[in-house]
């Protein structure tokens, strides 16, 4: 048994703490919130759950061997921080900090303390992206070319941090995960409407190595709500439906002809490259786990068996240092970043 605390009881929070009960490996043994309404309303749904108010009230527990902190990312640093010096194991909801100094000294206490610090990207525990993985290496599309990741909707709008720091995490540790090419600059420009200076809307161009370009398209003001990703190959295209309940995968074929030789009034004659495009194959059938279930499993085994998961400190500090340059070209009106 791995006997655990959970920081934070707001809307991700009580998702976390739903899974957790559901893994027989796991004792939960507090739930911190500073909130009186919301303490209460844990009490209410898990009344096996103690619940405090200061987090020092678990960290001073010898029993706690892990916290999970849910907490609005410009509070992830300082808990984790603490945690990590109380030498408990660390679970961290994306992002892992909001800056990669911060990420950077999380991970080297992680190191020296040989505690696992473990950052909740979620989708990369969803079979459907294993699925997608599994195809662009065996070449399914040939070369990959360009990415495009839209992650669009109404709903919750964060008051401390923009839909960048909130949103970016998934899409770059998707990337991250897909494709073996690391991100070499990054142009990132949004707008602010529902609040000053909180982007609500951003829209990022990514120069990644092997000369693939990644368009990452945020929006907390969209009427549809996706999120999608679609992998576009030399011959053919993967299409990626993020959401639990509507999950698939879509295999397009496409071949071109070939460009007119024939020139008149210089130019080709036709003007036009014949394009054709086939939906060669669709899965949607992925199970009932949620992808949520997935990853705290992998953090409970990283803690118990030392398993290598996608989405520990050390491979999520790469997507950390590409939000830190994103947030630097907002920043700066969108000027070219280096990463």
């Amino acid at each position: 048994m791995v006997n655990v605390a959970v920081v934070g009881g707001g809307y991700w929070g009580k998702n976390i703490l739903r899974n957790l009960l559901k893994i027989p490996e796991v004792r939960v043994l507090y739930l911190c919130d500073p909130y009186k309404g919301v303490r209460d309303e844990i009490k209410h749904l898990f009344p096996m759950v103690q619940v405090v108010e200061e987090v020092e009230e678990i960290l001073t527990d010898p029993q706690v061997e892990a916290l999970l902190i849910v907490t609005p990312p410009s509070l992830h640093y300082l808990p984790a921080k603490m945690a990590l010096l109380a030498g408990k194991h660390v679970f961290v909801e994306k992002p892992l900090a909001m800056s990669y100094e911060e990420g950077r000294e999380l991970l080297e206490l992680s190191q020296k303390g040989e505690k696992v610090l473990f950052v909740d990207e979620t989708f990369l525990y969803d079979p459907a992206l294993r699925l997608l993985k599994e195809k662009i290496k065996e070449g399914a599309i040939g070369r990959v070319r360009h990415v495009i990741s839209e992650r669009l909707g109404m709903g919750r709008i964060r008051c401390d941090s923009n839909v960048w720091w909130n949103s970016a995490p998934h899409d770059l540790s998707i990337l991250r995960f897909l494709l073996p090419y690391k991100v070499r600059s990054v142009i990132a420009w949004g707008n602010a409407f529902i609040q000053r200076g909180i982007e609500d809307v951003t829209m990022a161009l990514l120069e990644m190595e092997g000369g693939i370009s990644a368009f990452i398209h945020l929006s907390w003001c969209h009427p549809q709500s996706t999120a999608s990703l679609t992998i576009i190959g030399e011959e053919g295209a993967l299409f990626y439906e993020g959401r639990f309940q509507k999950r698939k995968v879509v295999l397009y074929r496409y071949k071109f002809g070939e460009k007119p030789k024939e020139i008149i009034w210089g130019i080709p004659s036709p003007n036009l490259i014949p394009a054709q495009v086939i939906e060669e194959k669709t899965w949607n059938d992925f199970g009932q786990v949620e992808p949520l279930q997935a990853s705290l499993e992998a953090f409970i085994g990283a803690i118990e068996k030392g398993l290598d998961v996608p989405s520990l400190g050390k491979y999520s500090i790469e997507t950390l240092k590409v939000l830190d340059a994103g947030a630097r070209s907002l920043k700066e009106g969108g000027s070219k970043v280096s990463v």
